[in-house]
């Protein structure tokens, strides 16, 4: 019971793993959880992280849980993550890896691999049920057939860090997955034009059973809903947001606040998916004639039938927090306090997103949840002045029609809600 309260605070594991050989037990299958790797070269295949290493000789390998590749700074994006980087003794540790349940790839260069993928991966597959493919290279058969030999796989992530705009590659028809994976836990799509690709994973697995699918930026949307009418419970879309939760405030600016986010507005007709449960979009204050999310939410929520919904969520995600570091200035400098102009400023533009969101709360009761996404430095004043901001609507009793009260959270750029 100890253990489990302190399974995130590795500092506490590492001491009680000292302690004695009972502790020692208890505290080491926590603190081995999690292995990220990370390959800064595709020349240097001898040179793999140390703890890699370390961990296979202290036999702590087989304890990995979740297990994560990331690109780190590859040369050649255009070959990936491929077998040259592998060498007799990195093969021989990753076999050890035997209890992964959780795998993750960075550009992963499928075509390299086959046919001899199974050399490389066939110990992952009995035990892997998330798997998560960023960029992976391949043609749409080599992409489903590796997804196809995880025969127990429930959860599925495609993360692209763009639009993808390139010809997809010749396929070879012949090329069947070995197994129909059950995929009956949540699906993640980033950035992704590649239609055909979810059209041959639905027909190829006999159709696909997902309960939650979280899309950003994604063509295909209708054929996603369409084909987990029965089954889903969780629907999370990103409209205004193509590049997902994480973005940095450097990328603010560079994004166009789209709400169909690469699909029409009728795409988002949720009267079919009578299982749904909880709707989640995001909402991002960019520019403040912008009604984007408040017209998706609106189209929505009118079209949904399911009996059993019961939650809605618009997460208010601000990342310009205007006056709070000079904008020519790159190099943080001290935080400087608004004037009471600006302030004003600021109070005005949040009144008339509330605004924006108490017409939609006609069509639907929803919970608000105001999120201040931004960078460690500003916390704090971030978090202050959306507080302050829904002080001021309390006090013009602006969120009285609301089902339940805002909530203010914080969330770093990187990280998720």
């Amino acid at each position: 019971m100890i253990v489990a309260h302190l399974i995130y605070d590795i500092r506490s594991l590492r001491a009680c793993s000292l302690t004695c050989y009972s502790w020692y037990i208890a505290a080491v299958p926590p603190l081995h959880h999690t292995l990220f790797v990370y390959i800064d070269s595709l020349d240097l295949k001898f040179r793999w992280p140390k703890p890699l290493r370390y961990m296979h000789t202290l036999g702590l390998l087989p304890l990995v849980k979740r297990f994560r590749i990331h690109r780190g700074c590859f040369s050649d994006r255009a070959v990936g993550f491929s077998p040259g980087l592998f060498n007799y003794c990195i093969l021989r540790q990753l076999l050890v890896l035997t209890n992964v349940r959780e795998l993750g790839i960075d550009y992963l260069n499928i075509p390299k691999f086959m046919p001899r993928i199974q050399q490389y991966f066939g110990h992952f597959l009995p035990t892997v049920r998330d798997l998560t493919l960023r960029a992976p290279k391949g043609s749409r058969r080599q992409i489903i057939y590796f997804i196809g030999l995880f025969q127990h796989l429930e959860d599925l992530q495609l993360l692209y860090d763009s639009v993808d705009t390139q010809d997809e590659p010749v396929d070879d028809l012949t090329l069947i997955p070995p197994f129909a994976p059950p995929l009956r836990g949540r699906l993640t799509i980033k950035n992704s034009t590649r239609v055909g690709l979810l059209k041959d994973m639905i027909d190829l697995f006999g159709g696909i059973r997902f309960r939650q699918l979280d899309l950003f930026n994604v063509v295909g949307m209708r054929l996603l809903l369409d084909s987990c009418t029965k089954t889903l419970k969780i629907l999370r879309l990103h409209p205004s947001d193509p590049r997902g939760e994480g973005v940095s405030l450097e990328c603010k600016r560079f994004m166009a606040d789209d709400p169909t986010a690469g699909s029409s507005l009728q795409d988002f007709d949720l009267s079919r998916n009578g299982s749904l449960q909880e709707l989640r979009v995001t909402a991002r204050s960019v520019d403040d004639s912008s009604e984007t999310a408040s017209r998706l939410l609106k189209y929505a929520l009118s079209t949904v039938q399911s009996p059993v919904l019961f939650k809605v969520v618009v997460l208010y995600r601000d990342y310009d927090f205007r006056g709070v570091r000079p904008k020519q200035d790159p190099t943080w400098p001290p935080l400087r306090e608004m004037s009471q102009v600006e302030t004003t400023e600021e109070a005005s533009r949040h009144h008339r997103r509330f605004k924006l969101f108490r017409k939609v709360r006609k069509v639907r009761e929803f919970r608000l949840v105001l999120c201040a996404d931004v960078w460690e430095p500003i916390r704090e004043y971030s978090v202050q002045m959306l507080k302050e901001a829904v002080t001021a609507e309390k006090a013009k009793k602006g969120f009285d029609n609301f089902f339940s009260k805002p909530l203010v959270t914080y969330n770093h750029h990187r990280s998720r809600l």
